[in-house]
């Protein structure tokens, strides 16, 4: 295995994948998938920085004025999820955003998806922008920063064939993870400064408007869910995106996770097409499904990337790359 380390982390992997399509059908893809719109953009991200106020509020009259115990429980467990849950959607529109899915305009677009989606999660897209361009344009090798934070948290596939173990392993390395995440998104005080005028003017509006014990509420659930529960949602969902030691090939190695959990919870805003983004990294986050759709229909060779419904499963059941197979036996 020393000499397949050695290759993945000093050479940047080879794409491994040419699109099985005739001309005609690659400029359609690239016009009907390839959109760009401000409105669309605005209007989804809005509806998910909304339904988080309003699930928190919900969550906080049920407590105020239920009596049973169990209702205000489940009311505090269901507001954790959906909160985190809906975050992770910002997530997953910052990183669509560094792509820029909103404007061709980039300084219009940047401005959008910080507006709401980067600056309430502790994001600036322009900082993501620079770490994630590395994650595509040196993928695999030694400078790919996603590949690099794995390894650094002790982050191993070949660890995980289950759903517990893959649960014990991100509880072990989740304060490493939590680290390293903010690091490589550039997290600064400036960040700092920007995300907490954000809230507290969103949450002075409130309290003003509304009451200032549900304000109170809003921002303390907002910054719990934030740094101790979605950490745990992303830590999952970027683990089941890659598998850097399967072969050496990027469509050999990430995948799409369609499973109602995967589209449900862990990759809410069009991140379950994983392959799908790396392989056509323009397709917009509103039209990911529409285009894996139409590519399972009409690409062959993308129909033979790597598609899975199960929230972890199995890597020995995907058939390992003929490199990789002959580099392991080399090898042994």
């Amino acid at each position: 295995m020393k000499g397949i380390d050695m290759l993945s982390d000093h050479k940047k992997y080879s794409s491994g994948y040419n699109a099985n399509l005739t001309i005609e059908q690659k400029i359609y893809f690239r016009e009907r998938f390839s959109e760009k719109s401000i409105w669309k953009g605005l209007i989804w991200t809005a509806s998910y920085v909304a339904s988080i106020y309003l699930i928190i509020s919900i969550a906080y009259f049920v407590f105020i004025w239920g009596d049973a115990i169990s209702l205000k429980f489940v009311a505090t467990l269901l507001c954790v999820l959906v909160v985190s849950r809906q975050m992770r959607a910002l997530e997953n529109i910052v990183h669509f955003g560094s792509h820029n899915n909103f404007s061709r305009s980039r300084k219009t677009n940047d401005l959008a998806t910080n507006l709401l989606a980067a600056w309430p999660v502790l994001q600036d897209v322009r900082q993501y922008r620079k770490f994630h361009m590395a994650h595509h344009g040196d993928y695999g090798s030694h400078t790919d920063p996603c590949k690099a934070r794995l390894e650094s948290i002790g982050a191993d596939s070949r660890d995980v064939s289950t759903n517990f173990q893959l649960i014990r392993m991100i509880i072990r390395w989740m304060p490493s993870y939590v680290r390293e995440f903010y690091r490589e998104v550039k997290s600064d005080s400036s960040q700092l400064a920007i995300f907490l005028v954000w809230h507290l003017f969103t949450c002075m509006t409130i309290g003003v408007l509304v009451s200032w014990s549900l304000a109170a509420v809003i921002f303390g659930t907002w910054m719990f869910v934030l740094f101790m529960a979605l950490p745990f949602l992303r830590s999952i969902a970027e683990f089941s995106e890659h598998d850097y030691e399967r072969a050496d090939s990027v469509c050999e190695t990430t995948f799409n996770n369609l499973g109602l959990l995967d589209h449900v919870l862990l990759h809410p805003a069009g991140d379950a097409w994983h392959a799908l983004h790396h392989l056509h990294p323009t397709v917009s986050w509103w039209k990911q499904g529409a285009a894996h759709r139409y590519l399972m229909k009409h690409d062959e060779a993308y129909r033979q990337a790597l598609h899975r419904d199960n929230l972890i499963q199995d890597i020995a059941n995907f058939p390992v790359s003929s490199v990789r197979l002959k580099l392991e036996t080399s090898s042994g």
